[in-house]
């Protein structure tokens, strides 16, 4: 089962800041290690879909009011034309697609946390193992995390959220999309292997950072657009 534990903080300009813990949830599309690009735009963000039980949910909008939409699995459309089930069993999906039966009967939401704050300063996702020590490992789809949230209310007494640490209880590991480095071509009559495209080396960045390869980065698996969960009001 899921469930969650508020902490109330000290206020931060003039708001009332919380952490959010979010015990025993199934993750899918973890980007944790290191930004990715949103959905059409060029600012990057961590992102991670959540799934919690019933009670978990009524709580997070009832006692909470945390300002997210949930979606019940195999059953609830996404807003935006074409709808879609935002989160498709297997038999809604063709064979080989990502499917959320291991989820079941739960209900998905997205977090995010911007790559930079609104000061421009960095900002990045802790990511831990059971015992405090950091995971490096590419985290997959199906693992099962502790997932920390800071958030602020904002006017409407709902609290605004975004990513802060993930402690991996149980690790999936990631698959990429790509089921193999060889192709058998039956038109060519061949198999051959796959040729990779080495990642350039990022140029330096402001302040002073270190210059750094994404090649070193864990991989990791890219989210699907979703259209329904925005955190741009986010106001740090």
């Amino acid at each position: 089962m899921t469930s969650i534990v508020l902490r109330e903080l000290p206020k931060s300009g003039g708001l009332e800041t919380v952490n959010l813990y979010i015990m025993n949830t199934t993750v899918f599309y973890p980007v944790v290690h290191e930004p990715q690009k949103k959905y059409q735009s060029e600012d990057r963000e961590y992102s991670c879909t959540l799934f919690v039980d019933e009670e978990t949910k009524d709580k997070l909008l009832d006692e909470v009011m945390v300002n997210k939409s949930f979606s019940l699995v195999g059953v609830e459309k996404t807003s935006k034309p074409p709808r879609r089930i935002k989160y498709p069993l297997s038999s809604q999906v063709e064979e080989g697609k990502v499917n959320y039966d291991i989820v079941a009967d739960m209900y998905g939401f997205s977090v995010a946390r911007p790559e930079f704050s609104k000061k421009g300063n960095p900002m990045t996702v802790n990511v831990i193992d059971a015992e405090g020590n950091p995971f490096t490992e590419n985290v997959g789809n199906g693992s099962v995390c502790n997932v920390k949230l800071f958030g602020y209310r904002n006017q409407d007494n709902q609290v605004v959220v975004m990513l802060d640490t993930v402690q991996v209880l149980e690790h999936v590991p990631y698959e990429g999309k790509s089921s193999s480095d060889s192709v058998e071509d039956d038109v060519l009559g061949v198999s051959y292997n796959v040729k990779k495209v080495d990642t350039p080396v990022e140029s330096p960045v402001e302040d002073g950072q270190k210059t750094h390869s994404k090649s070193a980065k864990p991989n990791q698996s890219k989210p699907e657009p979703d259209f329904d969960d925005f955190d741009s009001d986010i106001p740090f």
